[in-house]
């Protein structure tokens, strides 16, 4: 299952893309087809939202793809899953699937991730601001808000 599935909210009118992966799906599917979809929850869309944005900004302030900042957010964060090869222990970036990762889990991941692009790309910010700087730059209210 994929990391980044694309969402969708109801409305009265139905299913509605909300955001452009989504979007990019229905799209992709002929008017009038029928298609089969299994239905989620998501854990917390405000943190899914804040998750990807996050790596949205630091991929296109370097010149990456979301997918490979989230890949390092996750070997940085030691949020790995290890394998054991004839050349030595592999780790590889684990999954924050919904599955996989409960709430509390996914938050401690997401703020250690704030603390590690601070150290490592934005050292004159605090995590706590960059939190709020994405919160604001994605349109959702900060904490103290909500």
């Amino acid at each position: 299952m994929s990391d980044d599935r694309p969402l969708f909210t109801r409305t009265t009118f139905g299913l509605v893309p909300d955001g452009d992966a989504a979007r990019e799906m229905l799209a992709s599917i002929p008017i009038g087809l029928t298609v089969a979809a299994d239905i989620s929850r998501p854990r917390n869309v405000r943190f899914l939202r804040l998750y990807w944005a996050l790596c949205g900004s630091i991929a296109d302030s370097i010149g990456a793809q979301r997918e490979t900042i989230s890949d390092v957010l996750k070997i940085k964060t030691g949020h790995v899953r290890v394998i054991k090869t004839k050349g030595g222990m592999l780790e590889l970036p684990a999954s924050i699937s919904f599955a996989k990762l409960k709430e509390p889990e996914f938050r401690a991941f997401f703020d250690r991730c704030c603390a590690y692009i601070c150290g490592e790309w934005l050292p004159h910010m605090k995590a706590d601001e960059l939190r709020k700087q994405i919160e604001q730059m994605v349109g959702l209210p900060t904490e103290e808000a909500a």
